[in-house]
């Protein structure tokens, strides 16, 4: 390959891309495939990627449409799959010539397979190559993949259903019936019955971005979803309101169950795979947990075996926030055969038979009955005014958490994850859900208490430091209080205590732009407070204040603690610490439980 610069010419402005030229992306797109995978090669001149050890005594498999939908179909190519793939521009069928060129250059005397995706222009340019490769002397076959199954039989015109990223399942299979040297009219039967018992449907909340656009191809609104869309870009067969993955999965299932005749007759006990494929945003972590919802309704509602599972990104639609769910019937022992059989290719799974499947239960050490957490009996009520107050101080500190979480959110947006609206959220709702539960007569139980339900139910560096910080000032309470009602300074005591626990796991101190930004000066207003001898409520009051002081100072501080620390300075700046103003917001809702 030329790796020469002719298409790095100053790039317009244009759509979030990494690119030259959008005019260039497919070319160098390819050059980039060859450089980087081993055993491809590209036929001078086109748009067309062959296995470069190819063997002309087998039949060969040859398959491609439009650009646009990586790893289809280069990441196909290898012993055992494709031989060769047709690449087309963005979307766009491609050429007849270039269809024309890939079979001469991998068919031998035993001739050559075009599976081909049901969409016209692809079905008249690969139909018409195989033509004229004929008239040349090759013996040329071709498979249509029809998949989709986002209209009912009734709906569908003459067009028929399109082929989506079941074709991939047909490559492989006839990519291994090539391979274990079946003839060229044995490798079109396996190729079309395979493609006869694939059901496909999709769902996407966002549209792809087409190379050099400047934007979407079209909104979809937020809280809607489309379902049974392509991979173009084109709008889905219907729209309706976003729903919960386990019924969106459900619904999806259900379709492609009604209307794809082979798996409709399935009985249950029957084997079948399913592939939950990326159409190019949603994360693997939204995949799985589709996956399981795919294996949830398939077992219990169709009492089926899922004996392959392929989950990723195997036919994209460029960027498209959505997946895809494909069924396959397994049924037949030689198509199981064929799809377990290994090939070289770079995008498909090694191994995608499932097993049995089991959660492993570990019991964990043995805790000593004077370290486990105290609880009341439920449905009592404090007995002492200190309970009632700490009781009342506590679902105050919830509500107050629980309405500032989009607040938190924006600011750690900002300058850092974005979650900690989410987590102190979760750690509120926890403390309201366990409140009536806590022994809040014991001031050291109840820290302790306290530091439990965060560790269940608070994740990341805010719920580790807030259990070390009220495990801490537990320890102290109980060696000081030993179970009477603490007075004030033993409380502050108790507090600072939690604090330098925090500072001294955590590596963070006072002005590193932490919560400890709020809690350093928090914790030392009330200790000088309570060694005057003020109130409870006047030393909450005051620590509140200095908490306040403390968190807005941080829009001015640098950042040396946690993730605000890899952020460019420039943001960071009038942008308040989320976990500084966290900490504030709970201590002003223990100085307001006073009033």
């Amino acid at each position: 390959v030329d790796c020469d610069t002719r298409h790095n010419t100053t790039p317009r402005t244009m759509s979030r891309k990494f690119l030259n030229t959008p005019e260039h992306v497919v070319d160098e797109m390819l050059d980039g495939v060859c450089l980087s995978t081993p055993d491809i090669a590209r036929i001078a001149n086109q748009n067309v990627l062959v296995y470069a050890p190819r063997d002309t005594s087998h039949v060969s498999i040859i398959s491609g449409g439009g650009s646009g939908h990586e790893p289809a179909m280069a990441g196909y190519l290898g012993a055992g799959m494709l031989t060769a793939a047709v690449c087309g521009n963005v979307y766009a069928s491609p050429s007849v010539e270039a269809v024309l060129s890939a079979i001469r250059a991998t068919t031998g005397p035993p001739g050559a397979v075009l599976v081909v995706m049901n969409y016209t222009g692809d079905r008249l340019n690969f139909g018409l190559a195989a033509e004229r490769a004929k008239l040349e002397g090759y013996e040329v076959e071709m498979v249509i993949v029809n998949d989709d199954c986002a209209m009912a039989a009734e709906d569908v015109g003459i067009a028929g259903r399109r082929g989506l990223a079941g074709t991939l399942f047909v490559h492989k299979v006839a990519g291994a019936a090539a391979a274990a040297g079946k003839s060229l009219r044995e490798v079109v039967d396996e190729a079309k019955a395979c493609a006869d018992a694939l059901g496909t449907m999709g769902v996407a909340l966002q549209a792809c971005t087409l190379p050099g656009a400047k934007g979407v191809a079209r909104e979809i609104p937020v809280g809607r979803m489309e379902l049974g869309l392509g991979i173009h870009g084109e709008p889905g067969a219907s729209t309706a309101d976003v729903k919960s993955c386990d019924e969106i999965v459900g619904t999806l299932l259900e379709r492609i169950f009604e209307r794809n005749e082979v798996l409709s007759k399935l009985q249950a006990g029957a084997k079948v795979g399913v592939m939950v494929n990326s159409l190019g945003a949603t994360p693997l972590m939204e995949l799985y947990v589709a996956s399981r919802a795919a294996f949830a309704w398939l077992v219990g509602v169709k009492n089926m075996c899922v004996s392959h599972s392929y989950v990723g990104t195997f036919m994209s639609a460029i960027d498209m926030n959505g997946f895809s769910i494909t069924i396959v019937s397994l049924d037949d022992e030689t198509r199981v055969e064929r799809l377990e059989a290994a090939c070289s290719c770079s995008a498909w799974p090694k191994n995608a038979k499932t097993t049995r499947s089991e959660l492993l239960v570990v019991e964990g050490p043995k805790v000593d009955a004077a370290a486990k957490t105290v609880s009341r009996p439920s449905g009592s009520t404090p007995t002492s005014a200190e309970g009632i107050a700490a009781e009342k101080a506590i679902k105050r500190i919830a509500t107050e958490l629980m309405a500032i979480e989009d607040e938190l959110t924006k600011y750690d947006t900002a300058v850092g994850d974005g979650d900690c609206g989410t987590t102190i959220r979760m750690g509120a709702e926890a403390l309201l859900k366990d409140v009536e539960t806590y022994p809040v007569d014991n001031a050291a139980e109840l820290a302790r208490a306290i530091g439990e339900t965060i560790r269940q139910s608070m994740g990341g560096t805010s719920g580790a430091l807030y259990d070390i910080f009220f495990t801490a000032a537990a320890e102290k309470l109980s060696k000081m209080a030993k179970g009477k009602a603490p007075d004030a300074e033993v409380v502050c005591v108790a507090f600072v205590t939690g604090v330098h626990a925090m500072m001294r796991y955590g590596g963070a101190r006072g002005g590193d732009r932490t919560m400890l930004d709020a809690l350093v000066p928090a914790s030392t207003m009330a200790s000088v407070s309570a060694m005057s001898r003020k109130s409870s409520a006047e030393i909450a009051a005051e620590a509140a204040k200095a908490a306040k002081a403390g968190a807005m100072d941080t829009k001015h501080m640098s950042a040396r603690a946690g993730r605000s620390s890899y952020i460019n300075p420039e943001v960071l700046k009038e942008t308040p610490d989320p976990g500084a103003v966290a900490a504030a917001a709970w201590i002003q809702a223990i100085a307001d439980s006073f009033s």
